[in-house]
């Protein structure tokens, strides 16, 4: 009985450590963005404080800041750009697998467009 009590114990351990396990997305990133106007490729660097995420893409608007969350393998972030004077957000979703990422980009309201990245080597 006692022993079956221990595995028990282990099990739910493992499990809860499994469970609340982080995905990594710290690093270089190559991003490729496609949209209705065409494809545009970027440099994604990141950053990760648990599940804060932190971040710089830079294309071809220059280097963009922003902030956003990663949960699991689920991660979201928005940035601003500045189209003409005018501040746009951008609002970013994807999922993390392994060293690739998908995800979809919402150019607040004014069309999206989906996005790749690949950990740069």
């Amino acid at each position: 009985m006692r022993n079956r009590l221990i595995v028990l114990i282990g099990f739910v351990i493992s499990l809860g450590v499994a469970v609340t396990a982080q995905t990594s997305v710290a690093g270089r990133w190559n991003m490729m963005f496609n949209t209705d106007q065409g494809s545009q490729s970027a440099t994604l660097e990141l950053q990760q404080d648990g599940e804060k995420l932190m971040g710089t893409i830079d294309g071809e608007q220059g280097a963009l800041e922003f902030e956003g969350t990663i949960s699991g393998n689920k991660l979201e972030w928005s940035l601003e750009i500045d189209a003409g004077g005018q501040f746009l957000e951008i609002s970013m979703s994807g999922t993390v697998d392994g060293d690739e990422m998908t995800g979809s980009a919402d150019f607040g309201g004014y069309g999206g467009g989906d996005w790749t990245a690949k950990r740069a080597q």
